[in-house]
């Protein structure tokens, strides 16, 4: 296969994955930051998740679960969506999502007790009620390593995380014996093999109170990373010294030998890439598990991150050369030696193999961050369908 391909030749490998067993979850978070335009778009493939997780509620000082105000009218844009949904699936169910990496403040602080821990699960569960959900996503980035509020965490974090779902369960359990429904607990978490933000993750302890995983199996590379490696590899990169830790199939091996049940993990895939910077050729002259330093696309004026509906604008143009590593899932990434940038990111052909792997481990499913971030054809979803529209 040329090194180098124009994007057309890529839509056409959206029919190379098998699609899911019906009994599979697909879920996508809803990010309620975007415009009603991108809403819309998703809209046109919502019906086919089984769960779609509104994002996010955050934690005041009190301990108090709330919608901000924009976070309210982002929501509020999704109902429609979500309602047609339900009408064309009535086995859809919404989700709310507690926390994520700027969401989660305030959450070790509530955590700590069980008074706050109450309050936090009592505010929570009415939001649920509120927009007719049936379940909640605990994101909480990260106990005891911290996250975004690092001052804030401590080593009792551990066991307040597993104390915080345990409630949950049992509260969630008693509002859907009140309402006459069944909700739901997930939780996302880190897809690595270990390392040092799992510290913070009783596994074995927690997983009992959970319905299932959200394996966050993304950002293994970003503008932080000292060797540029992909960041969604589902096998470790020849070459990185952390591939052992930063690939999904390293991960599930962990999750399983932390006692979770293959059904209860649901696969994580990004449906957008990392722009990696100052990235050394190497002597394949491709970038991969080279020296690097901070992110890419500077003049982008991000942080190094893009949609796959940017994608476009790099792949196929000059100086932009694209390789696949095969040991890593045959993944993608697109070279510049002029700019020294690696850009790393899924496609319909990496996505059919982790369909594959999903189904060769009998894993719960597949969850997606996040749907608005796809093509307008739908490129990405369709693959994970293994549809072609």
């Amino acid at each position: 296969m040329s090194r180098i391909l124009i994007a057309g030749s890529l839509l056409g490998l959206a029919a190379l994955s098998a699609p899911l067993a019906a009994a599979d979850k697909l879920v996508s978070y809803l990010p309620t930051w975007k415009d009603a335009g991108a809403i819309k778009l998703a809209g046109e493939r919502l019906p086919q998740l089984t769960h779609g997780i509104l994002s996010f509620i955050e934690v005041n000082e009190a301990g108090e679960a709330f919608l901000a105000p924009a976070t309210k009218a982002g929501a509020a844009l999704w109902q429609a969506e979500l309602a047609k949904a339900k009408k064309a699936n009535p086995e859809f169910v919404c989700l709310w999502a507690i926390g994520g990496w700027t969401g989660s403040k305030n959450i070790a602080k509530t955590a700590r007790s069980e008074a706050g821990r109450a309050k936090l699960i009592k505010s929570s569960i009415a939001i649920m009620r509120d927009s007719q959900c049936s379940g909640l996503d605990l994101d909480w980035e990260h106990p005891v390593t911290g996250g975004d509020y690092a001052a804030d965490a401590s080593a009792a974090d551990l066991q307040n995380w597993v104390s915080l779902l345990r409630e949950f369960r049992v509260a969630l359990d008693a509002a859907g014996k009140a309402d006459k429904k069944r909700y739901e607990l997930s939780a996302a978490v880190p897809a690595l093999n270990g390392g040092w933000v799992l510290q913070g993750y009783d596994l074995k302890a927690a997983l009992p109170s959970l319905d299932f995983v959200n394996l966050m199996a993304y950002d293994y590379a970003g503008g932080w990373s000292k060797t540029s490696t992909l960041q969604a590899a589902l096998h470790p990169v020849p070459g990185d010294p952390d591939g052992q830790v930063l690939a999904i199939s390293k991960a599930v091996e962990y999750y399983r030998a932390q006692g979770a049940k293959p059904e209860q993990l649901v696969l994580g895939v990004p449906f957008y890439g990392r722009a990696l910077g100052n990235v050394a050729p190497g002597p394949r002259g491709d970038g991969l598990a080279q020296p690097m330093s901070g992110p890419g696309l500077k003049d982008a004026g991000g942080d190094g991150t893009f949609a796959f509906a940017e994608l476009g604008k790099y792949l196929g143009k000059d100086g932009w050369q694209l390789h696949r590593s095969k040991e890593a899932g045959n993944a993608p990434y697109l070279y510049h030696a002029g700019r020294k940038e690696l850009l790393t990111y899924d496609d319909a052909e990496s996505l059919a193999e982790k369909v594959k792997f999903v189904k060769a481990q009998k894993l719960g499913g597949l969850m997606i961050w996040e749907i608005t971030q796809d093509d307008a054809k739908h490129t990405l979803f369709d693959a994970l369908k293994g549809t072609k529209k």
